[in-house]
């Protein structure tokens, strides 16, 4: 009896690592993302706008880049990131970040919230990439030198 139940133990311990398996690939997709979210949000902080637009959608870039010039006149003071909210796909999450910010003309500090868009990129070896819209600070903060 106990030669015919060690290869039922074996099926259902490879059974068990199959689906251990698939919850290891949802928190290295969980570390990837908070990671990749991370460096984005601190290129954004110190303003190394070219650096973070290689983590954006590269049909948002061109407009992303076109605030280069106007976060040249914002320092960022901080900024507080709230909980990742995953699809149930997992493939896309959601991030709110509150950035510190002031114009270094007037050195008003104001708190700017952006929802950034993540989702995998298949076409790029599934790096997450952010839909971000930086554009409400830039208005509101760069403007024109």
């Amino acid at each position: 009896m106990r030669i015919a139940a060690a290869p039922l133990l074996c099926l259902a311990w490879l059974a068990t690592l199959g689906c251990a398996g698939s919850l290891f690939d949802f928190s290295d997709q969980q570390d990837a993302l908070k990671e990749a979210q991370r460096k984005y949000t601190e290129l954004v902080r110190w303003g190394e706008i070219e650096g973070a637009s290689a983590y954006v959608d590269p049909a948002f870039v061109p407009t992303f880049l076109d605030n280069a010039q106007a976060f040249e006149n914002i320092r960022f003071t901080d900024f507080e990131s709230g909980p990742l909210q995953f699809s149930d796909d997992a493939e896309t999450a959601t991030i709110n970040v509150v950035y510190h910010a002031y114009s270094t003309r007037t050195l008003i500090e104001k708190k700017f919230r952006e929802e950034q868009e993540w989702y995998r990129d298949e076409s790029a070896n599934n790096t997450w990439r952010v839909r971000s819209n930086l554009d409400l600070i830039a208005k509101n903060l760069g403007g024109s030198r």
